[in-house]
């Protein structure tokens, strides 16, 4: 929709079309066209736009009727928005400073010296385990019963007979056994549900003609330590967050012993 008002008003500008006008506002093709993206069917951005008119209308509308009801000292803004300003100012100033002089680089030893200095703050919400883990589909229960015995076997001979069994049916064996896992994230790998753990090193999971094999090879129970691992990209982010925050405060306090020698500043 292209609206042109003629009499008192803007005046015409064929290249930038006024659009709409509330009261002694008006909205010109140049302002709508930054919010239409490029390459948007006709149809749709035609859509955009009409909505778009409405919106800035009815907010006029609104506009003006504050305007006209709030008493001068209502409407004065001007301390906030110097305000406002000045945080932008600042943020932007700190941010280029961060960008250009900020170490970003953390090392496994950064990362293990501040998990030590902060071991307090690094406890356990759930579970965690190194586990690995395998399903087998059969309806023969006596060869399930041998692969339960076999997977609660201690001894070497019997478990390698189970891998070697895995291994001539294409079973695979899921092994997160270098990495730690939320005991929660581990119980939505099944369909069953697994139980708390009780210190029992395999548990067997079933349903029908099917059952997982569950190994935990470690577990650190609720409320200890977490691993290192797990908070190693909390920690990492915690250092760089530390190092901003060192950064901007070193430069406020040389800029502004600076301009203490230099007599810019005093209080009288």
């Amino acid at each position: 929709m292209v609206v042109a008002f003629a009499g008192c008003g803007p005046s015409v500008d064929q290249e930038d079309p006024v659009l709409a006008r509330a009261f002694d506002q008006y909205l010109r093709w140049s302002d709508l066209r930054q919010l239409i993206p490029m390459g948007m069917a006709p149809e749709d951005s035609a859509v955009m736009a009409q909505a778009h008119i409405n919106n800035w209308l009815q907010q006029q509308v609104v506009l003006h009727k504050a305007e006209a009801n709030l008493a001068p000292a209502e409407k004065d803004f001007e301390a906030q928005l110097r305000d406002y300003r000045n945080s932008l100012v600042l943020f932007a100033y700190e941010q280029a400073l961060v960008d250009q002089k900020l170490d970003t680089v953390v090392t496994d030893a950064d990362v293990q010296a501040y998990y030590e200095a902060n071991s307090a703050n690094f406890e356990l919400k759930d579970h965690a385990v190194r586990a690995r883990w395998f399903m087998v589909s059969e309806p023969d229960k006596r060869v399930m019963r041998r692969v339960e015995e076999q997977f609660n076997s201690d001894k070497e001979e019997k478990r390698r007979e189970l891998e070697i069994w895995l291994a001539s049916k294409g079973v695979p064996i899921i092994d997160k056994s270098s990495v730690w896992t939320y005991w929660s994230d581990l119980g939505a790998e099944f369909p069953v549900a697994l139980p708390e753990p009780t210190g029992t090193v395999r548990t067997v999971l079933r349903q029908d003609t099917v059952a997982w094999f569950i190994e935990i090879l470690e577990l650190r129970p609720r409320k200890s330590s977490v691993p290192v691992s797990l908070v190693r990209r909390d920690i990492r982010t915690m250092i760089i967050n530390q190092r901003k925050l060192q950064l901007v405060a070193l430069m406020r306090e040389d800029l502004y012993r600076e301009a203490l020698q230099n007599k810019d500043v005093e209080v009288r």
